[in-house]
């Protein structure tokens, strides 16, 4: 079963935001002895910034880096159904293990749960391998139900879902209306600890590019009955999860790899490299970590 901890890894650019395969075979190396796997095109891949045959670029050169050992998801998301499936297709081909699928969400009035749902299914009914919900509305504006998760999980081949939402209420909601062995990952830093106590069985959490340890220790510390001591870890890292996904994203946590001497290189425009003022400021937030 899907369990632990996989990092969102940022895909690296070179200054002229070309790919670069040797920093990203850098960053997984130095997570690999701490992590589960790793999710690649995610959000925090700038997957949405990359063409096709870069996006087979990032997820081949990945898997050749990634132990069988290891999971690896892939991101394979879009507006269109056909498109997905073909991303899926060629991710199963590549050697993912898992399909995580963001809704659709462009034409966002015209995303009602039927259209929702017959999209899921027609990925799910063609695609070789798992596919995983991925359920992110600060990004989308489009929050899946738990009744729609609920109906989808019936399907042999939607195993699990990533819950970016941080609503504990809802997913409490989402474990009672799911199968026993459909697999809830936590996609929230914040609530991550609230979460594995509900039954979620890991994270994918972009934070974890940089402490992944600390959550995996959140999750053996809770599965132990230590829950003082995980509210206490989990409080004592929030800051840092604040600062470098929802305050400042995707540069904020490229700016936190490259002070670790774990460089991501810069992001692809439009988005833009942090100014020294936050550069300081995450510096100061890092300081939990030494």
């Amino acid at each position: 079963m899907l369990a632990g901890i996989f990092p969102p890894l940022p895909t690296p650019f070179n200054s002229d935001e070309s790919f670069s395969p040797s920093l990203q075979k850098s960053l997984i190396e130095k997570l690999l002895p701490d992590v589960d796997g790793f999710l690649i095109l995610g959000s925090n891949g700038e997957a949405v910034y990359l063409d096709e045959e870069e996006r087979t670029a990032v997820l081949e050169n990945a898997r050749k880096v990634i132990p069988k050992n290891k999971i690896m998801i892939a991101g394979t998301g879009g507006e269109a159904t056909r498109t997905v499936i073909k991303r899926t297709q060629e991710a199963a081909k590549i050697g993912a293990d898992y399909a995580l699928v963001v809704a659709p969400h462009y034409f966002k009035g015209l995303m009602n749960e039927e259209v929702l749902y017959k999209h899921y299914k027609t990925v799910a009914d063609n695609s070789p391998i798992p596919v995983l919900l991925y359920n992110v509305p600060a990004a989308t504006t489009i929050s899946l139900s738990p009744d729609l998760i609920g109906r989808l999980a019936t399907h042999k081949n939607i195993v699990g879902i990533k819950d970016s939402s941080g609503n504990i209420i809802a997913l409490t909601e989402i474990m009672r209306l799911t199968p026993k062995d459909f697999v809830v990952i936590s996609g929230n830093a914040s609530s991550f600890l609230a979460a594995i106590a509900m039954g979620a069985k890991g994270g994918i959490l972009a934070v974890a590019n940089i402490a992944p340890k600390q959550y995996k220790s959140i999750i053996n510390l809770t599965q132990a009955g230590k829950l003082k001591e995980a509210q206490e870890l989990q409080t004592s890292l929030n800051p840092l999860a604040l600062c470098v996904t929802s305050k400042y994203g995707v540069p904020g946590l490229k700016l936190a790899l490259d002070l670790l001497d774990n460089s991501a290189g810069v992001c692809r425009k439009p988005l833009l490299m942090p100014s020294d003022e936050i550069v300081t400021e995450i510096k100061r937030k890092l300081k939990i970590l030494a």
